[in-house]
């Protein structure tokens, strides 16, 4: 095949719709009761019809295949390690440092990455967000999210 795409959707038609027969075995339940396979069920038949809707939307070949120089034409290198290096100091710091101050740390300086929005603006949406994730991971859930230097 000379599309990516169809080829692919079909390797990922395969795992959703056996990931969908095989969570069949383990029990269904009900909306209300479900059983072990309910989530893994609707998982593969969600990847099983996306996979289809590829398949179908893609063309039947690619006359020119987009080459490798082409897909990271414009790429700035300095910002992706920059971007992996935010990424990996923050799950070294988000134990010790805790949830709340390294999320907000790591948003801010992704949001000032992009460089659209003033400091303000960029401390407002980090704060919201970090604020907004608490709530539903900490309050509503009740995950434990770790508390570092604030405890």
């Amino acid at each position: 095949m000379k599309n990516p795409d169809r080829f692919s959707s079909l390797v990922f038609f395969a795992v959703g719709a056996m990931t969908a027969l095989w969570s069949l075995k383990y029990g269904f339940g009900s909306p209300s009761e479900p059983g072990v396979g309910f989530i893994t069920f609707f998982a593969g038949a969600i990847l099983a019809l996306l996979a289809l809707l590829l398949f179908f939307s893609s063309p039947r070949d690619n006359a020119t295949p987009a080459g490798l120089r082409r897909l990271w034409a414009g790429l700035d290198v300095k910002k992706v390690l920059y971007v992996l290096g935010l990424l990996i100091a923050y799950t070294v710091l988000l134990r010790p440092a805790g949830y709340l101050l390294s999320t907000f740390a790591l948003l801010f300086l992704l949001f000032r990455v992009k460089g659209i929005y003033g400091i303000w603006t960029t401390l407002g949406i980090a704060f919201f967000v970090t604020a907004v994730s608490y709530l539903v991971f900490q309050v509503w859930l009740q995950v434990q999210l770790p508390k570092g230097i604030l405890g």
